[in-house]
């Protein structure tokens, strides 16, 4: 499923809470007879609950969401190797304070599956491997992504601010697109092969013996 990021008074986005696209509809809270409150809640239409939101009366923190704290980025794929997961899982974590450093740990994460995949610990030359190997431009470029933005995160003023927590929550998609890419679609066929009746895989097997 297609996963959109919690946005400020956006009309539709994956919920946070109940991890569904769902259309929101915002309102502000009221202290009594004094007026808004800068408080805003977003109600999302599947699951009722709400989602909490800083208003105008807090200057560059306006659009920031404070309830629920946990990330709304989605997990990893099932098939992201150990140390790659935990990567990915902390860059998860800490994204809602700081899309630097969850862009340095998902590069991190990608170097990981890279040497996983028994290519370079150099991730730039794991990435040409892998076009050697005959891997799709489009995976190709999504790599590249990942690798550029998780390097140039840490330089100041390489990536605007205002720019970063989008390429950043864009990074998540992608790495779990990779995975799904490089490891799970061919451990899909590996059980589908698998699956054939033993004489029929033997009958392949000769087959292609006799074709060498």
């Amino acid at each position: 499923m297609k996963y959109f990021p919690p946005e400020y008074q956006k009309k539709a986005f994956t919920c946070p809470l109940c991890d569904v696209y769902a259309d929101m509809h915002w309102g502000e809270l009221y202290h009594n007879n004094y007026g808004s409150s800068p408080i805003v809640r977003a109600d999302c239409s599947q699951c009722r609950e709400h989602s909490y939101w800083l208003g105008s009366f807090h200057g560059d923190n306006e659009g920031k969401m404070i309830y629920p704290i946990i990330s709304s980025v989605p997990y990893p794929n099932p098939d992201m190797p150990g140390n790659a997961k935990k990567d990915y899982l902390e860059a998860r974590d800490v994204y809602p304070h700081s899309p630097r450093a969850a862009a340095a740990l998902l590069r991190l994460a990608l170097q990981r599956i890279c040497i996983d995949l028994g290519k370079s610990a150099n991730i730039n030359t794991a990435i040409g491997q892998l076009v050697s190997d005959g891997l799709l431009p489009q995976v190709q470029k999504a790599l590249d992504a990942i690798r550029i933005i998780g390097n140039e995160s840490v330089h100041p003023g390489a990536i605007k601010d205002e720019d970063l927590g989008e390429s950043v929550g864009a990074m998540f998609e992608l790495l779990n697109f990779i995975v799904q890419d490089r490891i799970t679609r061919f451990k899909e066929i590996d059980a589908l092969y698998e699956s054939l009746p033993a004489e029929k895989r033997q009958g392949v097997a000769q087959r292609d013996s006799q074709n060498k």
